[in-house]
């Protein structure tokens, strides 16, 4: 003899909930039972006299375990651009299950919500727009935000493709220098001119190309 599957009930009432109108309270045989996004409601037809098995009760949940991620997702995504490290973190803290995870972050690619390649490039452009910071600071950002490193790479090399790497650091210089040339000893100068540059993210044969601009030689 075959076995069915158990019944855990039948759904005696379906109620909107107070606090989002989109999700419905699902009340089985009187009791509360568990919460579900209407378009689930509808997908599954549940009205008051559904009979539901456990398999079935358990498959509505999961489903609207989704749901709920990736509104998450979407909601934390408003604000401003996230990478998909920054997603996935997020929803790891609010104890979302690894497997619906990755389905959420695959359907928010799908639909072009959460695009690192993208990311990388406006987030290096703003950065270099906005602080003139130079290529090894971004790079370090972009790579501490989770993107991969060959599209932190591919975006810095972007946005400094036409840019004059000493200029800019230059300019950094020049601004920076009269609070450094307070420094009597132009050992330290050079020593507090090249911690700043480096700090601004430029390469160390980048700054010893200003360095000596600013600083008698004589002294390193």
């Amino acid at each position: 003899m075959s076995e069915t599957a158990p019944s855990v009930g039948t759904i005696t009432k379906l109620e909107v909930q107070k606090n989002d109108a989109d999700r419905m309270s699902v009340f089985v045989d009187g009791e509360f039972a568990f919460g579900a996004h209407q378009d689930l409601v509808a997908k599954h037809g549940l009205r008051e006299g559904t009979t539901l098995t456990l398999d079935q009760q358990k498959t509505i949940e999961a489903e609207d375990q989704a749901v709920r991620a990736k509104q998450r997702a979407l909601d934390y995504l408003a604000y401003k651009p996230r990478t998909e490290k920054e997603v996935r973190r997020k929803l790891e803290q609010e104890d979302v299950a690894a497997s619906v995870i990755d389905d959420v972050i695959a359907r928010i690619q799908e639909l072009g919500y959460l695009d690192d390649e993208s990311y990388a490039y406006d987030y290096a452009r703003n950065r270099f727009s906005n602080k003139q910071y130079g290529p090894q600071r971004i790079r370090r950002e972009l790579r501490e935000r989770g993107i991969d490193r060959h599209l932190a790479d591919d975006a810095v090399e972007q946005v400094f493709a036409d840019e004059d790497l000493a200029a800019i650091a230059r300019s950094h210089a020049e601004k920076r220098w009269p609070r450094i040339a307070e420094e009597d000893d132009p050992r330290r100068q050079k020593q507090k001119l090249y911690r700043y540059l480096k700090r601004r993210g430029f390469t160390s044969d980048t700054v010893y190309r200003i360095l000596d601009e600013f600083v008698d030689d004589r002294t390193w």
